[in-house]
């Protein structure tokens, strides 16, 4: 197959995230299996045009700001010396609806998450409201092409939008399962949580806090370690301070893969309370490092943990069941150990490997039922 997909940006881009990371583990992949795969996305500061990552064509074209807009132009310059048997749209923030605009060509669309209200807490007013009425009209522009979702959740937000059922697939985000694993040389820490993740505001990191602040009123001293970067990170070592809770929140920052799968390791439980995911990949590399995961009940965190299987869901957003259900978890070394063994034994579900398959197999029916 011959592909070329639209993302905003690729992996060398400042901003790159979890969409850049799957769109590379799961199209290099086909890439290796002999698939002609070119991403077209957005240039940076310093970019170079044209680059080669994993065996995908990267082409550069346009700016951040407008890259959606520009994308038309774009493409047709490329068909005049290029013929693809499909165009897939990674949608990320904002669409491209090359379906509307190249009817001829099999064209489908993979979505990651809908932001919905979570948008006003990640840019700008105007901005936010821009994406948040777009989201509205993803059914109509999608119309009658395959799209495809990374959880139930996503499935089923873009179903109530009005996106055909019979048109929708569900390939779930996958880890490398030989990497994330259980090493019985590294010593569980039994006061550690744990949060990995971007630190944006929707992600809710100050509700562990407040939940720690519950649990010392019961005599359960925890300390948190938070993996990674993001904007809200001035606010939440003020919130920290506020809380007096400064010497027991640990601000790692970036990490590479094998100190974040250490961190993994090491916890006693790893906490995810943000709003909502489009899945909840790092549920899933907890889980497969043996790690139990407690987590909020929102969309895609509950694709991604089995409550009382793999982890434990707390009410939506309630500070204080998220603090009922840490004390559960730090009184019970039994639970922890079960949660931890059956979510390594559902992590395995997850393969990189998995997925391309899937995705590999979601291409040729879009190309071939077109």
């Amino acid at each position: 197959m011959k592909v070329l997909v639209l993302n905003w940006r690729d992996m060398e881009h400042p901003e790159a995230g979890g969409a850049e990371v799957h769109f590379f583990e799961i199209f290099g992949r086909l890439a290796d299996k002999g698939h002609d795969i070119t991403l077209l996305c957005s240039r940076f500061k310093g970019c170079q045009n044209n680059a080669d990552y994993r065996g995908i064509k990267i082409l550069r074209r346009g700016n951040n700001l407008l890259f959606n807009r520009q994308t038309p132009s774009i493409i047709k310059k490329l068909l005049k010396t290029e013929r693809y048997d499909c165009i897939i749209d990674d949608v990320n923030k904002l669409p491209f609806y090359t379906n509307r605009r190249f009817p001829s060509i099999p064209c489908g669309a993979f979505f990651h998450h809908l932001f919905g209200k979570t948008v006003f807490s990640l840019t700008n007013w105007p901005t936010a409201l821009y994406i948040y009425l777009t989201e509205k009209h993803y059914a109509h522009r999608h119309k009658n092409i395959h799209c495809c979702a990374v959880s139930q959740s996503t499935a089923d937000e873009l179903e109530k939008q009005g996106i055909d059922k019979s048109k929708l697939t569900i390939i779930e985000n996958g880890i490398d399962t030989d990497r994330y694993c259980i090493d019985e040389s590294t010593k569980r820490e039994e006061d550690l949580l744990l949060f990995v993740g971007r630190l944006k505001k929707y992600k809710r990191v100050d509700n562990i806090f407040k939940a720690m602040s519950i649990l010392d009123k019961s005599g359960y001293v925890t300390r948190l370690a938070i993996v990674g970067t993001g904007d809200d990170m001035p606010r939440l070592k003020k919130s920290a301070g506020k809380l007096g809770l400064g010497d027991r929140v640990e601000f790692v920052g970036f990490v590479d893969e094998d100190k974040k799968i250490e961190y993994y390791r090491k916890a006693a439980i790893f906490v995810n309370p943000s709003e909502k995911e489009g899945w909840g990949i790092t549920n899933i590399e907890a889980a497969a490092c043996g790690t139990p995961v407690v987590a909020n009940d929102a969309p895609g965190l509950r694709d991604s943990v089995v409550n009382n299987e793999t982890g434990l869901l707390y009410s939506e957003n309630d500070i204080q069941s998220l603090a009922c259900s840490l004390k559960k978890m730090l009184d019970d070394r039994d639970l922890q150990k079960k949660l931890g063994e059956s979510g390594r034994l559902r992590a395995q579900n997850f393969s990189w490997d998995a997925s391309a398959q899937k995705v590999e197999e979601w291409l040729q029916k879009i190309i071939r039922e077109k």
